[in-house]
């Protein structure tokens, strides 16, 4: 699981890269415990091909057809992703791996999509340029807390825990938004908390927002109870730790 994590993790960042035009072709036959070779063959299989080289090299999307390019990789290497998960993955940690990739995938739908998302992204994109490094510094210390809170298991409610990881998600949100806000215009500062809920949204994470509101903001509120299994909880959370390099490599390219 944490190796297709792993290419995941690859894939998201490379969608920034400078790609060629590809066309639509068939998709490479799974071969289980093959995950390089089967992404390899994924890009290698286009019209024209990608270099390899070419997947670990990031740029900022200038235009509108730069951001289509990236758009195109991103999609086809999902397809083929998927492809493989069918094929070899278990019923039980595909949904994992779907669940964490939520957050992403959705901020790809808005901006290959969504066109006002676009002009936006556009309209701010220099703004990722003066916090890239504070980005990063926000990313590390949301990975160390869900990893702080992966040895707690055992020890701490998994209703507490759960309260736990989305005053942690409210945290990494306000710390992002709190840089930008001071180094950027206020609408800007809006724009790059938005970017940061995406990519660290996950499908069971969504009554986060109003456990951040009523309890992690420092409102009044009772404790909500949300029923887990323990296992699922833990690997939710192993998961997302995998995950969240990407929230810095993403900011990386904004420099």
């Amino acid at each position: 699981m944490f190796a297709m994590l792993g290419i995941i993790v690859t894939l998201i960042s490379a969608s920034f890269c400078d790609s060629q035009q590809q066309s639509t072709v068939s998709l490479p036959k799974p071969i289980c415990g093959q995950v390089t070779l089967m992404m390899d063959n994924c890009f290698h299989n286009t019209t024209p091909q990608v270099p390899t080289d070419i997947l670990y090299s990031v740029k900022i999307p200038e235009t509108v057809e730069e951001i289509d390019s990236r758009c195109r990789v991103f999609y086809r290497g999902m397809d083929c992703i998927q492809s493989y998960l069918n094929a070899c993955v278990e019923a039980k940690e595909r949904r994992i791996i779907e669940n964490e990739v939520f957050g992403a995938q959705k901020m790809y739908d808005h901006l290959c999509r969504d066109k006002s998302f676009q002009n936006e992204f556009f309209k701010h994109k220099g703004c990722f340029r003066h916090v890239h490094n504070d980005w990063d510094s926000c990313s590390r210390r949301f990975t160390n807390i869900l990893k702080e809170e992966m040895t707690k298991t055992t020890q701490q409610s998994f209703n507490v825990q759960y309260m736990h990881f989305c005053c942690a998600r409210y945290g990494y949100e306000n710390c992002v938004f709190t840089s930008a806000k001071y180094k950027c215009k206020p609408d800007s500062a809006v724009f790059l908390r938005k970017i940061a809920k995406l990519l660290s949204t996950d499908r069971h994470f969504l009554n986060c927002d109003k456990i951040e509101s009523e309890i992690c903001s420092g409102a009044s509120g009772r404790h909500h109870h949300h029923r887990r299994s323990p296992t699922l909880l833990v690997a939710t959370l192993a998961a997302m730790v995998m995950l969240l390099p990407v929230m810095a490599r993403l900011s990386a390219v904004w420099r």
